[in-house]
């Protein structure tokens, strides 16, 4: 089959998505149905008598199953995120609908107080809001604790638009888990070199976030400097430690919440009464953490909830251990606080919460079905061979370019891993750049660059209330893309060229 009937779907897609004429969901669904149909016309040419315009018909009911099959599988690698996804959201909805109210922020006075502020709201706070939960939560709380601290808005919006750095575990690495699940390979094993590469990343971030808050009127001493450096380096040792060796899935949010409580533990409450409020106020976060950990670190409990009611309807494609599937307990969680609102305001909040989730959860089903279906066609595998033939020795380079450019313009990784990551591995193949490696670069750079999306900068601008903004906020932050994919192509030269 010729180069360009392989790559129409993908590039039909990107079209349609650069375009900003039609919706992700409605992009991805007519690349899905363009790959459906490439993946038929390879079926039909790899029979013994291949396939001609007479007889196409003929064929076509003996291919019907083939395709069912793969329709079947990337659904089911779909349904993964599509359930955390709505569980994620009833669990946000509902840990707001409490009548639990946080204690009033003490104002930051002084300049180094403002700063020590800035720093928790948007590298610590933040982003452990977005990888338990997901889907801009942590810009909403980065805005909102950095609200009182009247930084000039675009600054603001900026700086908060950092919440999502750690997107790679946000909404408990739903985008990463499809991604490894795509090319077969653990989410342990993805999610721990996804890790390893933050130790370049994450500094890398610093030098933009130095930059955005001395333009906000904050100064930055060589004792702070050093000080957000030990930070951000112990900040990707935590990652690398809670993905390796606890779950990846609790990688985001552990190791943010270590930190957190390792910078904050100074102006925690000492007497009981305070840390009961507290306790109220956070303990589903607690439960969640716990009871992921628990089910994965603590025997007996772990091998029985690996073991037991678990789902595997293609025969050790991605089973799903329900027990300890974070689906299962954000829902779990999700009805307890349900269950202590009045009957009415529960559904009020369910029911809207539910539904939010329809169109995030099928943009996800149709690009992990644009994935499949190219994967089995060889669509991916025709790109890579033809981009090598083109660039030779320099085709890796383009591995975290492609998965930038895919982030920002997707706004989802899960969206970013699905269009790429067959192509991306591809891509790596003979450059002596490692599978693994080429499938953590994809992450890290699509997942950082969804910050750049215009979802997420006009979320920014509305939730501080600003009027045509956005092309203001927009150059304040490109440059956070732009040192994650500068850091991450260091990485690759490194890698290729000096190992």
């Amino acid at each position: 089959m010729p180069l360009t009937l392989h790559l129409l779907p993908l590039a039909a897609t990107v079209a349609l998505l650069v375009s900003r004429r039609v919706s992700m969901l409605t992009a991805g669904t007519a690349g899905m149905a363009l790959a459906a149909g490439v993946l038929m016309a390879a079926l039909m040419a790899a029979q013994p008598s291949g396939a001609t315009a007479p007889d196409w018909p003929a064929q076509l009911p003996g291919l019907l199953p083939a395709v069912a099959l793969k329709a079947g599988e990337g659904a089911w690698l779909a349904w993964h995120a599509m359930s955390i996804i709505a569980a994620g959201l009833l669990f946000h909805r509902a840990f707001e609908a409490r009548a639990v109210k946080a204690e009033a922020q003490v104002e930051a006075k002084t300049p180094a107080e403002r700063r020590r502020a800035v720093f928790v709201a948007c590298l610590l706070a933040g982003p452990f809001a977005e990888s338990v939960t997901g889907f801009g939560v942590g810009l909403v709380v980065a805005l909102a604790l950095l609200r009182p601290l009247n930084l000039p808005p675009a600054h603001a919006a900026a700086l908060g638009l950092f919440s999502q750095m750690l997107a790679p575990w946000g909404a408990l690495g739903v985008g990463t888990r499809v991604g490894a699940e795509l090319i077969g390979v653990s989410f342990t094993e993805l999610g721990t070199a996804s890790a390893a590469l933050m130790v370049v990343v994450l500094p890398s971030l610093l030098l933009v976030f130095w930059r955005l808050i001395h333009g906000a009127g904050l100064t930055s001493s060589l004792t702070d400097r050093v000080r957000d450096v030990a930070l951000m380096l112990a900040l990707a040792g935590l990652l690398w430690l809670t993905n390796r060796f606890v779950a990846p899935e609790l990688g985001g949010g552990l190791a943010t919440a270590v930190l957190l409580l390792a910078v904050e533990a100074r102006r925690l409450p000492r007497d009981a009464a305070g840390l009961s409020r507290l306790l109220t106020l956070l303990w589903p976060y607690v439960v969640l953490v716990g009871g992921l950990m628990a089910t994965r670190l603590v025997p007996p409990l772990s091998g029985w909830t690996a073991n037991s009611l678990v789902l595997d309807p293609f025969g050790g494609l991605a089973p799903m251990p329900l027990l300890r599937h974070p689906s299962t307990w954000l829902v779990a969680i999700a009805l307890v606080m349900l269950a202590s609102l009045p009957r009415g305001r529960a559904l009020a909040v369910a029911g809207p919460a539910l539904r939010a989730a329809l169109v995030p959860m099928a943009a996800t089903l149709v690009f992990v079905e644009l994935a499949a279906f190219m994967a089995a066609s060889g669509g991916a595998t025709a790109f890579g061979q033809a981009w090598q033939a083109v660039a030779g020795s320099a085709a890796v380079l383009a591995v975290p370019v492609l998965g930038a450019a895919t982030g920002m313009l997707t706004g989802s990784n899960t969206a970013s891993n699905a269009l790429m990551m067959h192509i991306q591995v591809n891509l790596a193949s003979g450059s002596g750049l490692p599978l693994i490696a080429a499938a953590a670069i994809q992450v890290v750079a699509g997942s950082v660059c969804t910050l750049l999306t215009p979802g997420r900068i006009v979320l920014a601008s509305s939730l501080l209330g600003l009027t045509k903004a956005e092309s203001a906020i927009y150059r304040l932050a490109l440059p956070i893309g732009l040192a994650s994919t500068a850091s991450l192509l260091l990485v690759v030269v490194a890698w290729v060229w000096l190992a």
